[in-house]
Parts: structure tokens; C-alpha cells; sequence
């Protein structure tokens, strides 16, 4: 005490030690919880990720397949309407060409039982002058 330093009793420096280590100790802890709780919500980040992607790929699947059946429901259909009014298209040609055929008969029966007397019409108003 002559020299004017004071001394520490060497019980006391240990129990700083002991103190700062514990703090050491529970700072370590700390980290630790933090570096599992990151671990944790990394897992949770990567399930949801997850699962966010097999849900689109299932909805994208659902949805090819009810556009599929949209199409094939809406080809069938316009399979259906073409049939119908190629159908009444061929059964009106028919009867158009049967009129048709029937009336160049008609003119025909015609031409043949007045051809003589047409004839002699015409002649007649060739060679009369006015």
C-alpha cells in the first residue's frame, strides 16, 4: 500500500473471469438460438417455396385439362352444326339439279313440238320485208 497501488485479492479477478465467461457462455447461447431460429425459418421458406410450386404445377395441370375438354367439348360441336348444314347443303344442291334437269326436259319437249313451226316463223320474218 506504500507505493500507492492499490492491490485486488486474486478471488476477486477470478470472479470477473467467471462473470465475463458467463456472459461469453450465454452470448454464445444467444447466437446459437438465433443461428437454429434462421435454420428454422430457412426449412419454413423452403417448404412454402415448395409448395407454392407443386400448387402451380397442379393447377397448371387442372387447367390443361379442362381446356382439353373444352376444346374437344367445343370441336365436337362445331362437328355436329358443319354435319348438319353440309347435310342440308348436299339435299338442296339434289333438289336444285332435279328442277333444273326437269325444266331443260320441259324445253326441250317444247322445242320439240313447236321446232317446225319456229322455224317456218322465223323464215318468214327473214324473207318479208317490211
Amino acid at each position: 500500500a506504500a507505493s500507492g497501488f492499490r492491490k485486488t485479492p486474486v478471488i476477486d479477478r477470478c470472479a470477473s473471469y467467471s462473470s465475463l465467461s458467463m456472459v461469453e457462455e450465454r452470448a454464445a447461447i444467444g447466437i446459437q438460438k438465433l443461428l437454429h431460429a434462421e435454420q428454422k425459418a430457412a426449412e419454413v421458406v423452403a417448404d412454402a417455396r415448395a409448395d407454392k410450386v407443386r400448387k402451380l404445377k397442379l393447377a397448371k395441370d387442372e387447367a390443361e385439362a379442362e381446356i382439353a375438354a373444352y376444346k374437344q367439348q367445343r370441336e365436337s360441336q362445331f362437328h355436329i352444326f358443319s354435319k348438319e348444314r353440309m347435310g342440308d347443303s348436299g339435299a338442296h344442291k339434289t333438289n336444285i339439279d332435279k328442277e333444273t334437269i326437269r325444266e331443260l326436259n320441259t324445253i326441250a319437249t317444247q322445242v320439240k313440238a313447236n321446232g317446225d313451226t319456229m322455224v317456218k316463223m322465223l323464215l318468214q320474218s327473214v324473207t318479208t320485208v317490211g
